[in-house]
């Protein structure tokens, strides 16, 4: 009787040490799956790029100019009269002295090679879509792609005294859709806000944890451009 006590109780112990061992083998795989939710919903907010919109070539700009704007400029004077320009002399000067070249002979307007066409058609030459969108990057979309938890936000920011703020996001949002497509992300992964004023037009683009947004920073409007 005694004998069956014992191993009755030293079988209950067992099972008791059994379940206590397998407890505590739980509890670090739920802790370190708890640490790695936590620092992969607390992702730091990046920035991306910035984009100058005023820079060499972005000609297009002019088209984002408010209308009363442009009526001012229009009715400004250009300064189209001159003291030393004369119109009576363009015809009667030959151009360039008509210097002759090493063999002799003197290089006619016919002789001289042809610029082509697209310098004057277009400003900015080349494909027009290409530099108006070239900051439209895919590998913007894929760095907002390869964080599930984080969104991406382009932050416009412009003197909207100059410029027509919502032709200037309709803009912007038309690039942002290009990058949603390049990359194969939902276009909604990508909010578009106006920051403030700046002297020229920039953008500048974040990768930020869902839901949160980057500080806006606009330039000091009263402090004189050098």
């Amino acid at each position: 009787m005694n004998l069956q006590r014992s191993l009755t109780l030293t079988l209950l112990l067992s099972v008791s040490v059994s379940a206590a061992c397998s407890k505590d083998t739980v509890k670090p795989s739920s802790s370190a799956a708890l640490t790695a939710n936590t620092t992969f919903n607390n992702l730091p907010a990046r920035p991306f790029e910035r984009h100058v919109l005023s820079t060499s070539g972005f000609y297009f700009l002019n088209e984002f100019i408010r209308p009363d704007v442009r009526s001012r400029m229009d009715e400004e004077p250009v300064g189209d009269s001159d003291g030393g320009y004369d119109p009576a002399t363009l015809d009667t000067e030959t151009p360039a002295e008509e210097a002759p070249s090493e063999s002799g002979e003197v290089q006619s307007e016919e002789g001289q090679p042809d610029a082509g066409p697209a310098e004057e058609s277009d400003p900015a030459g080349g494909n027009s879509d290409s530099m108006k969108f070239g900051w439209a990057r895919k590998s913007f979309g894929e760095a907002v792609k390869a964080t599930p938890t984080s969104n991406g936000v382009i932050v416009l920011y412009a003197d909207e005294n100059i410029y027509d703020i919502n032709s200037l996001i309709a803009f912007v949002e038309d690039g942002r859709n290009r990058i949603a497509e390049k990359s194969d992300i939902g276009s909604d992964r990508i909010q578009v806000v106006f920051g403030g004023y700046r002297g020229a037009p920039q953008l500048e683009l974040w990768v930020m944890p869902d839901g949160s947004m980057p500080e806006m920073r606009q330039d000091d409007r009263s402090r004189p451009e050098n």
